[in-house]
C-alpha cells in the first residue's frame, strides 16, 4: 500500500484504547493512521501482523536477539525483529528502528527513543504534542 490511509485508527485495534492513552496522527511508510505514544516505553513497537500489511516488503527484517520485551499489560510480547521504518510524527518524517512483535495487543507503540530523538514535548492536560525546536505549532493528542 502507498500513501493511502490503513486502519491502524482505533477501529482497527485488536483493543479499544482506554481514554487516558496518549493517540496522535501519524504515518508509517505514509501510510496514515493512529499511534499510541507510550511514556513508559523505551522501544518503538509495530504488530508484526500489522507489519504484513503496511510494511515495506523489500525491507530486511534483523532477527531480534535481545531479552525478553513486555508490552504495557505486562506480558511478553514476543520480539521477531527489527525493521527500519518512515514515521511522519509532529510535522516531520524520520526513519526508525522499530521491533516488530507477535504477540503485542496494540497496532504502533511510538516509545521515547524517538520522542527523544525528535524531541517530542507532550502536555497531557492539553492534550496536545510540539517539537522543542517548534513550540509555536502544536499538534492534537
Amino acid at each position: 500500500m502507498s500513501s493511502s490511509t490503513l486502519p491502524f485508527s482505533s477501529n482497527h485495534m485488536k483493543f479499544s484504547p482506554p481514554t487516558s492513552y496518549l493517540i496522535a496522527e501519524a504515518k508509517v511508510n505514509g501510510i496514515r493512521g493512529l499511534v499510541l505514544l507510550d511514556t513508559g516505553s523505551g522501544l518503538t513497537i509495530i504488530s508484526f501482523q500489522h507489519w504484513s500489511i503496511i510494511g515495506d516488503k523489500s525491507s530486511p527484517l534483523t532477527p531480534y536477539t535481545g531479552p525478553d520485551i513486555h508490552g504495557p499489560e505486562g506480558s511478553s510480547i514476543c520480539p521477531v525483529g527489527w525493521v527500519t521504518v518512515d514515521i511522519a510524527i509532529a510535522g516531520i518524517i524520520i526513519q526508525h528502528k522499530t521491533i516488530l512483535d507477535k504477540n503485542f495487543k496494540h497496532l504502533i507503540l511510538i516509545g521515547n527513543d524517538l520522542m527523544k530523538n525528535i524531541g517530542i514535548v507532550l502536555d497531557i492536560q492539553a492534550n496536545k504534542m510540539w517539537l522543542r525546536t517548534k513550540p509555536n505549532l502544536q499538534y492534537d493528542i
